[in-house]
């Protein structure tokens, strides 16, 4: 098999990249109720700038599955779930949740492997991937952390959850709810993500960003992986 021939060129791109979670840049995207900034996250994104770094959003895929940035899709069932959820319409409003899952998880593979081939092409090119800064605290884009929506949902009586709280969110309540949510583990996404560029034997670091914990811890310990020897 003939190897792909390389384009020699010369121009003024750095050839240095992050990937970054659509909401770190577009906080319009963030399900209602969440977004601790009015846009773009700045203090993340001005050191990336200052060094040139080339920077690569990852699609919302709540946005593309969940009825858009109103995420309609999840909101106009909950009074159902509410409704119903303690009652002996359980399991069917389970089975179609489930059902509902296993086709939003579909959309996350394919957009997962979209992305792990764009990355491989990328390495394959010559170009360094600094990179992923994910958001944290995320259902679909967490790396450390992530939250169990449908789980706790269903658990709300358990968990001493409103679940009206979720159905008119507000930011005051969501900052003291969304962290007590929050378990151990990788988003739908990001759980994709990772077994594709293992399967492409591309190593690349991933680092979470927490928007409910202290702004400039987090961001020094995103600038701490991101650079090594060209911290700012």
């Amino acid at each position: 098999m003939t190897p792909k021939r390389k384009i020699w060129f010369e121009d003024n791109r750095s050839k240095k990249i992050v990937y970054i979670s659509h909401c770190l840049l577009n906080q319009n995207c963030r399900y209602p109720g969440i977004a601790t900034s009015d846009g773009i996250i700045v203090e993340i994104l001005e050191p990336l700038l200052r060094k040139g770094i080339g920077i690569e959003q990852l699609p919302c895929l709540e946005c593309m599955e969940w009825g858009g940035v109103s995420r309609n899709s999840i909101l106009k069932f909950l009074p159902i779930i509410r409704k119903y959820s303690y009652s002996k319409l359980s399991p069917f409003i389970k089975l179609f949740s489930k059902i509902w899952y296993w086709n939003y998880k579909r959309l996350c593979k394919r957009e997962a492997k979209k992305v792990a081939n764009q990355i491989k092409d990328h390495l394959n090119s010559g170009y360094t991937i600094l990179g992923l800064i994910s958001m944290n605290d995320s259902p679909t884009c967490g790396v450390t952390k992530t939250l169990d929506l449908l789980g706790s949902i269903f658990k709300y009586r358990e968990l001493e959850i409103d679940l009206e709280d979720f159905e008119h969110p507000k930011l005051e309540k969501m900052r003291n709810l969304i962290p007590k949510l929050l378990v151990d583990g990788e988003g739908t996404f990001m759980h994709e993500l990772v077994a594709k560029l293992k399967k492409l034997k591309q190593d690349i670091k991933i680092i979470g960003f927490n928007p409910w914990d202290n702004l400039d811890e987090e961001v020094n310990k995103i600038k701490n992986q991101i650079f090594t020897n060209e911290a700012i």
